[in-house]
């Protein structure tokens, strides 16, 4: 009898840990409430319960809540005053509120037009974590008239220059960033160039999805990171800044200026 007691005790184990991983990655999908009235500034306010670690996905009006560890998250609310684009301009994460850490990991603009939010939950309990997404309008997607994507843009930038910044990635070393090269086809194609300390050159490319008299924005990757750079302009050719962030897991922080 002991031993029945035994195998079945060892049975039940075992069933739990097939069924944990399976039960961590539940998801729930969430239809958005519109509230405004569309207009050129965007707005989404979220919220959601959270007890271990989820992502919350983003994409036009509908949310995707993902568990990826503890007890299943749950929707309290997701009111947008329009559908996030594609390719908004200016997007920006706003985290409110949450006894964790919480982050934007995925930009929409280097997504697909989805944008992802990691939350950690440090504590036992559930516990309510509120962001906001804020952007203004929409950029180019492909395939418009014009330069790239339908961009109004029908010049060249072809710099080379000294300066001063850094790449830090808070996951490894920090690079010390030197002399800089900037490229802009007339096709919208921008590559980024940097000299380090390390003897090593970092590099990022992408296309060009904004531009303005001194004020350039590409959506951009390298070094394993991506997302939205902003190169700043004195003149045609004349660079003098570049700066790049993300937020989250990968968080990352990019400065270099004349």
């Amino acid at each position: 009898m002991g031993s029945l007691k035994a195998k079945f005790s060892i049975q039940l184990a075992c069933g739990a840990l097939l069924v944990a991983p399976a039960f961590a990655q539940r998801s729930a999908d969430f239809r958005a409430r519109i509230t405004g009235g569309g207009g050129d500034r965007g707005f989404c306010n979220v919220v959601v319960d959270v007890d271990g670690s989820a992502e919350v996905e983003i994409r036009g009006d509908e949310g995707r809540l993902r568990t990826l560890s503890g007890a299943p998250a749950t929707w309290l609310k997701l009111d947008c005053t329009q559908p996030l684009p594609p390719n908004p301009i200016d997007f920006r994460f706003v985290g409110v509120d949450g006894r964790g850490p919480i982050g934007l990991v995925k930009q929409p603009n280097a997504n697909r037009g989805t944008a992802v939010v990691h939350i950690e939950d440090p504590r036992g309990g559930r516990e309510g974590y509120t962001f906001q997404l804020e952007w203004r309008g929409s950029g180019p997607v492909s395939g418009g008239r014009g330069g790239p994507g339908g961009l109004d843009w029908n010049d060249q930038v072809d710099f080379r220059g000294r300066g001063d910044g850094y790449f830090r990635n808070f996951r490894g070393q920090d690079d010390i960033l030197g002399n800089c090269e900037v490229t802009v086809s007339r096709r919208g194609e921008v590559k980024v160039t940097f000299d380090t300390n390390h003897r090593s050159r970092l590099t990022f490319t992408g296309r060009l999805i904004r531009s303005e008299r001194d004020r350039l924005v590409a959506d951009m990757n390298g070094n394993r990171v991506g997302g939205m750079m902003e190169i700043r302009l004195n003149g045609r050719d004349r660079v003098t800044e570049v700066s790049m962030s993300g937020q989250g897991r990968d968080r990352y922080e990019l400065s270099w200026r004349r």
